[in-house]
């Protein structure tokens, strides 16, 4: 584990969806992703580093190269990070996010 700070998505992704992570900090954090689909192994961790005051938005199917979960399936996501960061969840068919200069 990265960090201190956790907390869980449970409402049901699906593969494709992206995580809106933003780091409100003045210093890089460092996130663990962990997947977790119903009757399957969890994948992951995968680690990123969001600089400060930056955002990522990591897709499933970006992190994943193999055993990714079926698109019929449902999973839940375990943010673990350093520091505390915003999270959104945005389902795959969301409008892209818009990035300021």
């Amino acid at each position: 584990m990265v960090g201190h700070w956790k907390m869980a998505i449970a409402d049901g992704c699906l593969p494709g969806d992206q995580l809106g992570l933003f780091n409100v900090g003045s210093g890089s954090a460092h996130v663990e992703l962990t997947f977790c689909a119903e009757g399957g192994q969890p994948l992951g961790p995968f680690r990123l580093v969001i600089p400060a005051q930056r955002s990522q938005s990591p897709a499933l199917d970006d992190l994943v190269e193999s055993g990714t979960p079926s698109p019929s399936l449902t999973y839940s996501v375990v943010v673990v990070s350093d520091t505390p960061v915003l999270v959104q969840p945005r389902p795959a068919d969301a409008p892209a996010a818009r990035h300021l200069p």
